[in-house]
């Protein structure tokens, strides 16, 4: 709606406007920070008039956007809203633990593309990317991210600080572990588990439960050598 994409400035709507901080300002933040300035819907709702990085590397030259601190010496504002834009689940759940520690508020970012359908709920901090279908019943933990037109059936469970990359199915039933990465392309057969910590190879396809902490690859998918830990 028109009253969305503009809201009418008010002195009480403009002492509500926030910051929204991202969370590392590599591959992951700078592609993160191209959505957010991409979905206007998502800007007026959490009424966003700033978008800033936190990044260890202080010295970004060239940075699209401000890097206003170190992840270690950064401090929320009242006015903050943070995502984390750490590409990989286990250091993005490492530094997700640290903003906890200092008491971040979280946003969810859902791109004004994307197709969220009735009863599925996106937990905080969480990131969909353009034309990623969730249908009905689905649960995505807190800090997920969906890449672009990875598409999640019926009842899919994806657990806290996974990644489904562009273009993978998790079919109807599927149950996704904490901090899984499940690679570009990727095909999870209906009902499958995907323990804690797994990972699964691009353009695999899963029909049978992957163990936590290992990693599978192929048609059909298989845990490779020495990668069970």
């Amino acid at each position: 709606m028109t009253a969305d994409l503009d809201p009418v400035e008010t002195p009480a709507l403009a002492e509500t406007r926030r910051r929204l901080v991202l969370v590392g300002a590599g591959g992951a933040g700078r592609e993160l920070l191209a959505l957010v300035r991409s979905s206007p819907r998502f800007l007026a709702a959490h009424r966003i008039d700033d978008v800033v990085f936190v990044d260890d590397a202080a010295e970004r030259p060239g940075s699209p956007a401000p890097v206003v601190s170190t992840i270690d010496a950064y401090v929320p504002d009242s006015a903050d809203l943070v995502l984390c834009a750490i590409g990989e689940p286990r250091s993005r759940a490492s530094v997700v633990e640290r903003l906890d520690a200092v008491g971040a508020a979280y946003a969810t970012f859902v791109h004004d593309t994307a197709v969220i359908l009735p009863g599925s709920s996106i937990g905080e901090g969480s990131v969909v990317y353009p034309f990623v279908v969730v249908s009905t019943d689905v649960t995505v933990g807190a800090h997920v991210w969906l890449q672009a037109s990875a598409a999640l059936g019926h009842d899919v469970v994806v657990g806290d600080g996974a990644t489904v990359s562009g273009g993978a199915k998790l079919l109807g039933g599927v149950t996704v572990g904490d901090r899984v990465f499940v690679a570009t392309a990727a095909v999870l057969s209906p009902g499958v588990e995907i323990g804690a910590s797994a990972r699964v190879g691009a353009g695999s396809v899963v029909l049978r439960r992957v163990r936590p902490e290992s990693t599978v690859f192929g048609v059909p998918a298989v845990m490779l050598p020495g990668a069970a830990r």
